[in-house]
């Protein structure tokens, strides 16, 4: 079996990926042994754990997974783009990504599709800061612009670019994975696109800065499903119930973000202190968390149904703007009838 297969290579993956929880506690590797009444998967964060991780990480600290017969273990990437390659070499079973990424990682070829939403609309955005001398994205030429390293951001960053006029030769791209609010607190950018308010706005104020943010509808970006689960094609159709178990308890971890924001907080240092065990003078702004988490409480899915007709349309778009080279169905991307 392909969980059996999955626990032989953890080890591999120990390197590719950082940071694990579950069972009570971190681990690096998944058990070898599972009892027969419960199924053991193994999940991708999008990035380092955050706000947009409320509902999963309360969904886990609460319980909500065992109910459904599943123990569930959860890594974060050692880059935010590679979720997509893990789900496809089975060294996850799942994975928490942006909807675009899905679909060029389909329109690359890999077998994915998605079964679940956990954040229905996009929260990215381009932010600089107040008295940068930048009023607008046509103000970014000559500037330098940094964002996570996300094939599809770059791509919705230089469209943005366009639709103010602007080449992605007239500024300097810049890609930094983590921590993309160090970018403008140090100076070493203009401005920064992927981010969001609720956590780099956030961890902005926590400096003593004043962030200006452009939300992505503002920039000429459709709505979409932001943050949806995805797995391989055949592993959802081996075991449908346990990806649908996944989606329904973080479906009700998000839904209880609103009630509970201080245990959210609290599910999201402690993993975020796994994280940087390696580095631990590495600041964890609490209260910073703690206001990100009541931000986007109410942005959670109430149902983790994707909408199809916001997929079809993103794809159509990013399709009509050269982002992939097919125009796929929604149903071709989506796990399921």
């Amino acid at each position: 079996m392909r969980l059996a297969r999955l626990a032989t290579t953890a080890i591999a993956a120990a390197a590719l990926l950082t940071g694990c929880g579950g069972g009570g506690g971190a681990t690096d590797t998944a058990p070898t042994q599972a009892p027969e009444t419960y199924k053991y998967l193994k999940v991708n964060l999008p990035d380092k754990a955050g706000p947009h991780d409320a509902g999963f990480l309360l969904a886990h600290q609460l319980g909500y997974f065992p109910p459904t017969k599943l123990h569930v273990w959860f890594i974060a990437p050692s880059h935010p783009a590679r979720p997509p390659m893990y789900v496809e070499e089975e060294l996850v079973d799942a994975a928490i990504v942006h909807e675009p990424q899905l679909i060029q990682a389909r329109d690359d070829g890999r077998p994915l599709v998605a079964f679940g939403s956990l954040v229905p609309h996009p929260t990215m955005a381009m932010i600089w800061l107040k008295g940068s001398g930048i009023d607008s994205v046509a103000d970014l030429k000559g500037k330098t612009i940094a964002y996570p390293g996300i094939r599809f951001q770059k791509d919705f960053l230089e469209d943005a670019l366009e639709r103010a006029g602007l080449t992605p030769g007239d500024v300097k791209i810049k890609s930094v994975s983590y921590y993309l609010e160090s970018e403008l607190i140090h100076h070493r950018a203009d401005a920064i696109f992927g981010g969001s308010a609720y956590i780099e706005g956030k961890l902005l104020e926590a400096h003593g800065l004043e962030p200006v943010v452009t939300p992505a509808r503002k920039l000429g970006i459709p709505d979409y499903d932001e943050l949806v689960l995805i797995t391989r094609r055949d592993r959802y159709a081996e075991d449908p119930r346990s990806f649908q178990s996944l989606t329904e308890a973080t479906t009700r971890g998000g839904m209880t973000v609103a009630d509970r924001p201080g245990a959210a907080t609290k599910a999201i240092v402690h993993q975020k202190e796994y994280e940087d065990s390696a580095r631990p003078n590495l600041p964890i702004h609490r209260k910073t968390i703690r206001a990100g988490v009541e931000e986007i409480a109410p942005r959670f899915s109430h149902t983790g149904e994707i909408n199809r007709v916001k997929l079809q349309r993103l794809v159509d778009w990013m399709y009509a703007r050269g982002m992939i080279k097919r125009k796929w169905q929604a149903s071709e991307l989506l796990a399921g009838p």
